[in-house]
């Protein structure tokens, strides 16, 4: 049955918990019982004019409600689109596959881009109209008591709360109504229509903007006011708009929605992108770089001058970086570019890879560990921590929590996808050839601890052999025992412990033969299983259903050479520093 079936179903507050994943008597308590004092934690961010946006973040307990409930209703709007007719999407904030440039996209090369903001977007969704979108709408059509439990969980203070994991996609539901009522106008006005959240832009190529949108304030050259038309439809809807927000642009000048320049195809502003790239500079010659600050924010008044300040974290730098990348990869439609991502490398994506290397590598907070794939780090982690005793300098408990002191790598998306690493051997192998020629890249270079590639020393592993014989370790081979192999001034290789007459081991092949023979679902474990393959389960399942939950009760002792192996890398690296 569908997620949206299953809704449609329900009529009680034991079946909405049974689709949420909680007894009822926890779903209770959570919606009924849960003092108000511990629902909320309230705080403000700033604004870039100065004021201050309060948000109202739910506490652990009630979030994980929350998210339930939008991950549900995020998959009752899938079973709603796969039933009807496709159709453009109107809405692109807060929507699977779209973003701010979809949004942007449709209003491209326009001779009129027209911008308006709805005034206090999720306050203006009260209790009544979430239960009651629930309940009339025909998408949904729901039991009035299970939508009033809806409500009830998605609300505070009788309204949707910025910072609630639900309201987003709560809010897209009830806004339908208003995305309907638009396109229809805009269609007889001949424009163009889409939203992204509080953020609605129209636009034309008409020679004349229609005046039932929005005309030009009598007496000003730059100013307009919406339409009594457009207006009209807002009020039906029961929304508002913030009227100093209200931007018409013209072709020949700039134009932008949603932050993105569209006067050809939707793009990051210039500007931007060379604030971005001098601050990565900055970083990469000298370790520091200064960010632009609103003047409202650093004590000024609106519409002073930014003001530099020095940065404390990389995390604000990154952040732009993968905003400028996420813009631009969308709108690179070279054909090759997803073949051959290195050989049609964009400025931006290099320098998206060179602050990725820095960040990761060149001012590594904790020596790093990368293995061939995010499954080994769960294993050594594990490793690790039931080992303690054995091997102190690599973790501790820290108020009851484990807490090694080594980082293993993140295997985001921006990882895997910009710097190519986290599939297997195949990218080790670039990674490490390309290591000692990417960090000439920075003058800036204090690498205080060093990156451990690990791999399994089994087939998968030539090809890596063949690059590091190159790199200063001739004699490596499945069969040698050195604890490591240092192929860079703070890159280093170890391999899983060398097993039998011919040294081929994997990592998985230090757990118990007992426990790697664990069936799940009638199924067997194989390291090497590909996808689709009937009968068996990988490597993702054996770490997840087998290796997490079971780690008090497995015997690590077979990890204690490849821990030795990592603690012989750190006391090299101490006794041998690169040099400055």
């Amino acid at each position: 049955m569908s997620s949206l079936a299953k809704l449609q179903a329900a009529t009680s507050l034991d079946d909405l918990a049974a689709i949420l994943g909680y007894k009822p008597a926890a779903l209770a308590y959570l919606v009924y019982h849960l003092p108000d004092a511990q629902k909320y934690i309230a705080f403000t961010i700033p604004k870039r004019d100065g004021t201050q946006r309060q948000i109202l973040a739910p506490t652990p307990k009630l979030k994980l409600l929350q998210r339930r409930l939008a991950n549900v209703l995020y998959l009752a709007l899938a079973d709603i689109d796969k039933a009807g007719t496709p159709r453009r999407q109107l809405s692109h904030g807060f929507a699977k596959h779209l973003s701010i440039v979809t949004n942007a996209a449709v209003h491209k090369r326009r001779r009129y881009v027209l911008n308006l903001d709805l005034k206090d977007f999720f306050p203006s969704i009260n209790f009544g109209r979430v239960r009651g979108i629930f309940i009339k709408d025909k998408r949904f059509a729901l039991d009035p008591k299970v939508a009033t439990l809806i409500a009830q969980i998605a609300c505070h203070d009788h309204v949707l709360p910025q910072g609630s994991p639900c309201s987003p996609v709560i809010s897209n539901i009830v806004g339908h109504l208003l995305d309907i009522r638009l396109v229809r106008f805009a269609k007889a006005q001949k424009c163009t229509y889409s939203r992204y959240a509080d953020d609605i832009t129209f636009s034309t190529n008409a020679k004349a903007f229609p005046a039932d949108v929005a005309a030009p304030v009598s007496g000003s050259k730059h100013d307009w006011e919406l339409g009594a038309a457009l207006l009209k439809e807002l009020k039906k809807a029961d929304f508002e708009v913030n009227p100093a927000k209200t931007r018409m642009q013209y072709r020949g000048s700039r134009q932008v929605a949603t932050g993105l320049l569209v006067n050809e195809k939707p793009n990051v502003r210039p500007e931007y992108y060379r604030i971005v790239r001098a601050m990565c500079w900055s970083l990469f010659n000298s370790g520091t770089y200064y960010r632009m600050v609103p003047a409202a924010l650093a004590g000024g008044k609106p519409g002073d001058t930014d003001v530099q300040e020095p940065a404390t974290s990389l995390a604000p730098l990154q952040g732009m970086l993968g905003y400028i990348y996420h813009v631009r990869n969308q709108i690179d439609t070279r054909p090759a570019a997803e073949k051959k991502k290195e050989e049609t490398s964009t400025a931006t994506r290099k320098l998206y890879v060179r602050f990725l290397f820095y960040r990761n590598f060149v001012v590594a907070p904790k020596p790093l560990i990368i293995p061939e794939g995010k499954t080994d780090s769960i294993y050594l982690r594990a490793a690790i921590e039931k080992l303690t005793a054995y091997q102190p300098r690599l973790g501790a408990m820290d108020k009851g929590k484990f807490k090694p002191t080594l980082k293993f790598m993140n295997f985001s998306a921006a990882i895997h996808d910009v710097l190519q690493i986290g599939n297997g051997a195949g990218d080790l192998k670039h990674f490490i050839r390309k290591y000692s020629d990417a960090l000439k890249h920075y003058r800036h270079r204090p690498l205080p601890n060093p990156v451990i590639v690990l791999i399994d020393n089994d087939d998968g592993a030539n090809d890596i052999f063949s690059v590091v014989k190159n790199l200063g370790a001739p004699h490596i081979s499945r069969t040698s025992t050195d604890p490591f192999y240092r192929l860079a001034p703070n890159l280093y290789l170890i391999k899983t412990p060398e097993m039998g007459s011919k040294g081929t081991s994997c990592i998985e092949d230090l757990f118990e033969p007992a426990l790697r023979k664990t069936v799940i679902d009638g199924k067997v474990f194989d390291p090497n299983k590909k996808h689709g393959e009937a009968g068996k389960y990988g490597k993702a399942r054996f770490a997840e259903k087998v290796v997490q939950p079971q780690k008090d009760k497995i015997d690590f002792s077979k990890f204690a050479n490849l821990l030795d192996r990592i603690v012989a890398v750190l006391d090299d690296y101490t006794a041998n520093p690169p040099p400055p």
